[in-house]
């Protein structure tokens, strides 16, 4: 299961823990690391990348998008546990980029040369100098994203009673945005079930966006809050 609190709960361990470097194979840990595999460890602490996954750099991280990250394309709409990548694609390699992970909008945790390691910098410790806090090419933001099981999914129409106010999402994740929300009394007609990320899910078409949506109806204790 993916998590963003356990890469958070990574992330804060190095802090003021290691030593920044770019040298080879320093940077891979565990005494050094730099902003690039200091995201990519993170990102497998949280799930979102498996173990022993070669440890890349800004670059290769761009190339996640569309299977490990979700592009967002305002700073308005950053939360808790996104990444940001600085320097354009193609050319962020190196010296030329620099990534690091929202502790929320305003506060960022990245491993970088000026602290030697592992700092957070916000609104009060110089944020300004590593973000512009503005989206351009030169500064980009993403969202990691739950890998989906398909062989814990099953493919099975029912029409559900929704007994709770529960969110529609775009994935099986809470981590994914909310597009709308049912309300109790309402019907939902479902084609997929499948477990992820701690949550039973039933999804559909959407009828108007011709998209697949997700919706939470009990949770691993067997908790409920629609009827299927």
């Amino acid at each position: 299961m993916t998590s963003v609190d356990r890469m958070i709960a990574f992330a804060l361990s190095k802090h003021h823990k290691v030593t920044y470097s770019m040298a080879f194979p320093q940077r891979l840990g565990p005494e050094a690391l730099d902003c690039s595999s200091f995201v990519y460890y993170a990102l497998m602490a949280g799930g979102f990348l498996p173990k022993g996954r070669r440890i890349g750099n800004t670059e290769s991280l761009y190339k996640l998008k569309g299977r490990v990250f979700r592009e967002i394309y305002d700073y308005r709409d950053v939360r808790r546990g996104d990444i940001f990548i600085r320097g354009i694609e193609g050319h962020s390699a190196g010296a030329y980029g620099h990534t690091g992970i929202f502790l929320r909008k305003g506060s960022i945790i990245h491993c970088n040369y000026t602290n030697n390691g592992v700092s957070i910098n916000d609104e009060t410790s110089f944020i300004g100098y590593y973000l512009n806090c503005r989206r351009s090419a030169e500064e980009r933001y993403f969202r990691p994203i739950g890998k989906i099981s398909p062989s814990r999914g099953v493919w099975k129409k029912g029409c559900a009673l929704v007994r709770a106010v529960t969110n529609v999402r775009e994935r099986p994740s809470t981590n994914s945005d909310i597009i709308t929300h049912y309300c109790p009394g309402d019907k939902i007609y479902y084609d997929y079930l499948i477990e992820n990320e701690g949550y039973f899910w039933l999804s559909y078409i959407g009828r108007d966006s011709g998209l697949r949506r997700y919706v939470a109806y009990k949770d691993s204790e067997c908790n409920s809050w629609i009827d299927i």
